[in-house]
């Protein structure tokens, strides 16, 4: 599995602070999910998918448009990392055959 897009957004409001993570991930050749984990920041969180299958990227690319967009509707504003708890490094990519 690949990651193509990624969004990372917060909700502030008063002491409470909300997580919602957004992925586009190549599963195969031309073959897309959406996925996403929401929750309080520290927490454990949710996790969901807007695809239940893999899909062509025009079509998930749509997906995760409207999923971000609806987010930022609802108050979430990205995030800048500020708060944010770091992540472990990605493993480095495999060698390609020869």
């Amino acid at each position: 599995m690949r990651l193509d897009q990624q969004a990372r957004l917060v909700f502030a409001e008063g002491r409470s602070e909300k997580v919602y993570e957004v992925d586009l991930c190549e599963v195969g050749p031309g073959r897309y999910v959406v996925n996403f984990r929401y929750g309080k920041r520290g927490a454990p969180l949710k996790e969901g998918t807007r695809t239940e299958a893999p899909v062509a990227l025009a079509e998930a690319t749509r997906a995760f448009d409207r999923l971000v967009e609806s987010k930022l509707e609802q108050g979430y504003r990205p995030d800048t990392g500020a708060h944010a708890a770091p992540r472990p490094a990605p493993a480095p990519p495999a060698p390609a055959a020869a």
